[in-house]
């Protein structure tokens, strides 16, 4: 083989070992992409500790045991045109369910919801996310 095919052949792993992945890596932070990543994390948040019991249809859970937060939490009252009634709304669920995520639900009983399932930046995530997803399905 000649010189030349080998310089070749190191210009190419070059390009894909090390281009391609900075430049994917790079995009991740766009603003587009911001707010996307947030709530997806938050969903496999609400997935892995509270889908199991839990029901919500933005997150594709079913769950069998404790209450369905789409009927539950879902808003009511509110316009959707009233942006501010609607955010409002949304505040007072957040509130409910992060305070449920903190201190558990009736948790002195047995098979009821445990206080502190999740750290409070998670649970955080968590109540917006059901607050805004909250009878959306």
């Amino acid at each position: 083989m000649s010189k030349r095919t080998f310089i070749w052949f190191g210009i190419l792993v070059l390009v894909l070992a090390v281009v391609i992945p900075f430049a994917a890596f790079r995009s991740k932070g766009d603003a587009s992409s911001a707010g996307s990543g947030k709530a997806k994390e938050a969903k496999e948040l609400f997935v892995i500790n509270c889908g199991t019991c839990h029901t919500l249809s933005a997150a594709g859970t079913d769950g069998n045991y404790a209450p369905n937060l789409d009927e539950l939490l879902a808003p009511t009252g509110p316009p959707e045109g009233d942006a501010k009634k609607v955010k409002e709304s949304e505040e007072a669920i957040e509130g409910r369910v992060l305070n449920a995520v903190e201190n558990g639900v009736n948790s002195s009983t047995p098979g009821r919801m445990p206080g502190g399932i999740l750290n409070e930046a998670q649970a955080k995530e968590v109540a917006t996310y059901v607050a805004e997803n909250a009878g959306q399905g």
